[in-house]
């Protein structure tokens, strides 16, 4: 399985964060997922052809995990993938991902790592590992934002994770993204800290983008690989 995933944490961004990444999906004609925290109508109103809607719950703010996951799926009943804010887990939430309808986790990240694939990882669910995060990216010392440092030349599955606000500060440090992270919900303020003069996380999606354009490179969904996984699984 060697195909490349476009994906996205929402992380309680307005919708008109989500609108400015979706505008560059719609461009280069690129199929993404979107990992939801909160009630989008924006997300809602996408074509689920080209894009999947998951769920993000944040088990960080509380105990009752089922109520948790159960009001996101409230708002979003077709969701079938799911990754944890934070990439919180234990093998009980991991149950209840199953008893609400939840049929894949991508919860493990194992950055630029060759050879990645699926595997269940309790009874029927099935894990899908990441490749590469924006904000692992960032935090790094000693980055750069080229294209080179996705790694897209290795073999396996690639699932990149970005988060819309990322992309619309450009964010290139940690530090740029501890001076406006208080902001993330007011757009007038955020305007001020945006970084639009230097590289940063909205180069090197842009150049991600530039590149599976000009070499006519599918992506996928999670919810495709989950499914092809499953195919593959029951020829063998």
């Amino acid at each position: 399985m060697d195909k490349i995933c476009i994906t996205f944490d929402i992380d309680w961004v307005s919708d008109e964060l989500v609108k400015y990444v979706v505008n560059l999906l719609e461009q280069y004609q690129i199929k993404a997922t979107f990992f939801a925290t909160h009630e989008s109508a924006l997300l809602k109103s996408l074509d689920s052809a080209k894009y999947e809607i998951g769920i993000h719950p944040n088990f960080n703010k509380g105990d009752d995990y089922n109520k948790i996951i159960e009001d996101l799926k409230v708002i979003y009943p077709k969701a079938i993938g799911v990754r944890s804010h934070s990439l919180f887990e234990s093998s009980h939430i991991l149950r209840l991902f199953l008893d609400n309808g939840l049929k894949y986790d991508t919860n493990t990240f194992i950055p630029l790592r060759k050879e990645l694939y699926p595997f269940i990882r309790l009874n029927k669910l099935v894990r899908i590992p990441y490749y590469w995060e924006d904000d692992a990216h960032f935090s790094r010392p000693k980055i750069t934002f080229k294209l080179s440092e996705l790694q897209l030349h290795k073999r396996g599955l690639k699932i990149y994770n970005f988060h819309p606000i990322h992309i619309f500060m450009n964010t290139d440090s940690l530090e740029h993204y501890n001076k406006y992270m208080s902001f993330y919900h007011q757009s007038d303020i955020l305007i001020n800290f945006r970084n639009h003069g230097g590289e940063g996380i909205s180069t090197l999606f842009l150049e991600l983008l530039e590149f599976l354009d000009q070499n006519m490179l599918p992506t996928y969904t999670c919810k495709e690989i989950y499914h092809e996984y499953l195919t593959k699984e029951k020829n063998l």
